[in-house]
């Protein structure tokens, strides 16, 4: 049924005030939850399964990932520090760093990967969501700046029965919360075409720059 279709790339920034929901509450509440608490809670119960290396060469997904590899996905290196705030150093003189879980505040956006398609006999243009990663920054000293750093892709189909299950905020009707799928499936967020499917297989930062670059 499908006569055309393209596969898109898209950024969700959890800076802009629509995607707020995807981000807080960044402390646990009653009945209200971030949607990174969310995918940490489904990967450790096995309620999400389906996880894959992100490829940063292809935005495609790589091997699949064990449990294992998958929790240590989900902590990062931090630096030490003591009562006042200030680094905390051994006697050689050397920071002291540990593992730690990644909190949802370190999660900056979502990558979503899509497919468009025109469906010939409704004549409708729909889209399906195939995967989407989580994203933390990253600093850049080589560069002086931070970078992007995602995580790990999930199958999105995997995860909308278990997404269903959690309400997020809906900041314009306190009766009316929505889940987390009906969030995506509504397209209830704000986002950016990073890449779109091409010979290539470049993204749009490689080709174009400034309002040349806005979708």
């Amino acid at each position: 049924d499908v006569m055309w279709s393209k596969r898109i790339w898209r950024v969700i920034d959890l800076r802009e005030k629509i995607n707020l929901p995807l981000y807080y509450p960044l402390d646990e509440l009653p009945g209200r939850i971030s949607l990174f608490r969310v995918i940490q809670k489904g990967i450790c119960a096995g309620k999400i399964s389906k996880i894959f290396e992100y490829d940063v060469f292809t935005n495609e997904f790589g091997s699949g990932m064990q449990l294992s590899e998958v929790k240590k996905a989900l902590t990062e290196t931090i630096d030490v520090k003591d009562s006042v705030g200030m680094p905390l150093v051994d006697v050689s003189g050397n920071q002291v760093t540990m593992r730690d879980t990644i909190k949802p505040e370190r999660i900056a956006q979502y990558w979503i990967k899509e497919d468009w398609f025109f469906d010939k006999h409704r004549s409708v243009m729909e889209v399906r969501i195939i995967s989407i990663a989580p994203v933390i920054t990253i600093d850049d000293p080589v560069n002086e700046r931070f970078s992007y750093k995602p995580l790990f892709w999930l199958y999105y189909p995997d995860c909308r029965n278990y997404f269903a299950q959690f309400k997020c905020y809906n900041p314009y009707n306190d009766t009316d919360w929505r889940n987390f799928d009906e969030l995506f499936q509504k397209r209830f967020f704000s986002s950016y075409i990073r890449q779109e499917s091409n010979v290539y297989g470049r993204p749009i930062s490689a080709y174009a720059q400034g309002e040349e670059a806005i979708f």
